[in-house]
């Protein structure tokens, strides 16, 4: 596959299509693996305002460490009739999601969708895996999104990844690795032609090439 060039220009416009980000910081107390979280907070920053800018809309999970960032950026962006962001979560979540969240609609900024709980279950580890699956399923389903990003996080990052290739097998991915977390270890499954993918430290940079990688896919 050819290397994209690093002095890409600006890409063209997304259009309004959909850029699914699946992103989190790591919780020390159930993971135990590598990473830098304000590297993660930095590239989750930058993915945000790239999409943004280009008239892209971002799809995301509400990850109570990265919903109130994409909050603060899509606060930067004027106002649109149509969401910029689109914050799914699943109803277990409901007593417990945190305020910044609640905001996103609230405050006109993005759009916050609920889905089904799966009865039995309760917003601990170990005890919300269904409600969390048909989330996911619902999620990217709905949203059909052109593009994936993976940033940090934990096992939720593989089955958001695993379940993205299932649904899209042909559509673009990619996991930035030097923020660590498990979107590290999804460095050896993919193929891309965005250099530094992996390594690379200037995420304004980086996602300026992620966007023209995706772009370059749309149909004329």
């Amino acid at each position: 596959m050819p290397v994209r060039d690093d002095s890409v220009s600006a890409p063209r416009t997304l259009r309004h299509h959909n850029v699914f980000l699946s992103a989190s910081i790591p919780d020390p107390k159930r993971w135990d693996g590598p990473f830098d979280a304000l590297e993660v907070t930095d590239a989750v920053v930058a993915a945000g305002r790239s999409v943004l800018a280009l008239d892209g809309v971002l799809v995301t999970a509400a990850h109570p460490t990265i919903a109130p960032l994409l909050l603060y950026v899509a606060a930067e962006f004027p106002a649109t009739e149509e969401p910029s962001v689109i914050v799914y979560q699943s109803e277990l979540f409901d007593d417990v999601l945190p305020e910044p969240t609640r905001r996103f609609g609230e405050d006109g900024i993005g759009d916050l969708r609920w889905t089904p709980r799966v009865a039995g279950e309760s917003p601990t580890p170990g005890r919300w895996n269904e409600s969390l699956a048909l989330m996911r399923r619902q999620m990217l389903s709905e949203a059909d999104p052109i593009g994936a990003v993976f940033i940090g996080g934990m096992s939720g990052i593989i089955d958001e990844f695993e379940l993205y290739r299932d649904l899209f097998p042909l559509r673009p991915v990619y996991p930035i690795g030097r923020p660590g977390g498990e979107a590290r270890a999804l460095a050896p499954r993919v193929e891309s032609r965005v250099p530094h993918l992996f390594d690379g430290e200037s995420y304004p940079v980086l996602f300026r090439q992620i966007m023209a990688d995706i772009a370059d896919e749309l149909p004329d």
